[in-house]
């Protein structure tokens, strides 16, 4: 199975969670591309910390599994974290009109669209997704894949990795 439904959620909430975020680091959607949601190790400083798991796997000070600690107070979204066992979670902002390369993860990705529209996708092995607001999805990101948005305006996911 490429992509699975596993809960509906309350989106409002955890977009405000998330606003929260966005709040503390000072910075509009249209300015971020990844803020780390999780920290190598208990009671870090978020703003010193949130950064620390963004960026390709290979450039990261400790390895992906080792981003298990929730550094922000939002608890819902750390709920949905804990449930899944999700590390190395962060919200993602894709800009209008940008298309990732074709690639693979390591581990499958949870995938919670938080700001989205139809003209906003992901192909994983030759098959279309449009994931939905208000869903927590499981997406097989071992497999070759790519996120696009065709819209005008910003995609936001939060997205952490999930080992098996």
């Amino acid at each position: 199975m490429h992509i699975e439904v596993l809960e509906n959620i309350n989106v409002k909430k955890v977009l405000e969670e998330a606003n929260t975020v966005k709040v503390a680091v000072n910075r509009g959607w249209e300015n971020i591309e990844q803020v780390g949601l999780q920290g190598h190790k208990q009671n870090l400083d978020p703003l010193k910390e949130c950064y620390a798991s963004v960026g390709r796997i290979n450039k990261l000070q400790f390895p992906e599994n080792y981003f298990k600690y929730s550094i922000w107070k939002t608890p819902i979204i750390n709920r949905i974290m804990e449930k899944y066992g999700m590390v190395r979670t962060r919200i993602m902002q894709s800009q209008p009109k940008t298309c990732l390369t074709i690639h693979r993860d390591l581990t499958k990705r949870i995938h919670i669209p938080i700001i989205t529209n139809p003209d906003c996708f992901m192909m994983i092995d030759g098959r279309v997704y449009t994931l939905q607001v208000g869903k927590v999805y499981l997406t097989n990101t071992t497999l070759f894949h790519t996120a696009v948005n065709a819209s005008k305006k910003a995609r936001v996911h939060i997205v952490g990795c999930v080992y098996d």
